[in-house]
């Protein structure tokens, strides 16, 4: 059941790889301008600010101890404790966003898109009142994705877009930090599933919805671009 579970997990999300979205694919090949990337960073920041909050729902209201104290763990990183200069994962987003000229207050007294306000407001969700499989298979079906789409964005930021180590460390640290993230998820969802094999129908519409979430949210980012792109070419 386990390993068949992951299968079809893997499937679903696959339908939603986002280094497929137009908007990275334009990133890799370095078709964006540093106002494109700006106006992403400072947008999904509010996103990757929020994931704490998230983690903290979950870990709240679990009940099992070795569970609890995983997702814990996963929390503590994110939020720096133990990091050398002990920043959070935010603070190093932000430092994204500051390589790419962005206001640090503006960023953050900035209303986000109503695509990523639903991607904010769809993991809250599920991670305070969903399923406790659902809300790990939400987890993993983020986490599991982001070291690949992390090394093609500092790549493209090293190869198109002039970005140092500081505005690229974001991405560097998430090559390694979510793949142990990820395997955190697989074992605790395979855990869960033992104990509720019933819940698997349910983890995996979880895993698809998280999945086409993330898509919509950067669909929000892509119809932004084109919008300022019409605009200068009105201009021009």
């Amino acid at each position: 059941m386990r390993n068949e579970f992951f299968v079809q997990a893997e499937e679903r999300i696959e339908r939603y790889n986002l280094l497929k979205h137009p908007f990275y694919t334009a990133w890799t090949a370095g078709e964006l301008t540093r106002e494109d990337l700006r106006e992403y960073a400072a947008e999904y920041w509010h996103h990757v600010s929020a994931f704490p909050s998230y983690l903290s729902a979950l870990h709240s209201r679990l009940d099992d101890c070795v569970t609890r104290r995983m997702v814990a763990t996963n929390l503590a990183d994110e939020e720096g404790v133990g990091a050398p200069d002990g920043r959070a994962h935010s603070d190093l987003w932000m430092d994204f966003a500051r390589g790419m000229g962005a206001n640090e207050v503006e960023v953050k007294t900035r209303a986000p898109r109503p695509e990523t306000q639903r991607l904010i407001s769809s993991f809250r969700s599920i991670a305070s009142e969903g399923s406790t499989a659902a809300a790990l298979a939400a987890f993993y079906a983020y986490e599991s994705r982001v070291p690949a789409i992390a090394h093609e964005k500092a790549a493209g930021l090293k190869d198109h877009y002039g970005a140092d180590a500081a505005t690229m460390r974001y991405f560097t640290l998430h090559q390694t930090a979510d793949v142990l993230h990820a395997d955190v998820w697989r074992t605790l969802i395979a855990g869960e599933l033992a104990k509720s094999p019933e819940s698997a129908p349910e983890a995996l519409t979880a895993a698809e919805q998280t999945a086409a979430a993330l898509w919509f949210a950067l669909d929000g980012v892509e119809r932004n671009r084109q919008a300022r792109r019409s605009l200068t070419t009105a201009n021009a």
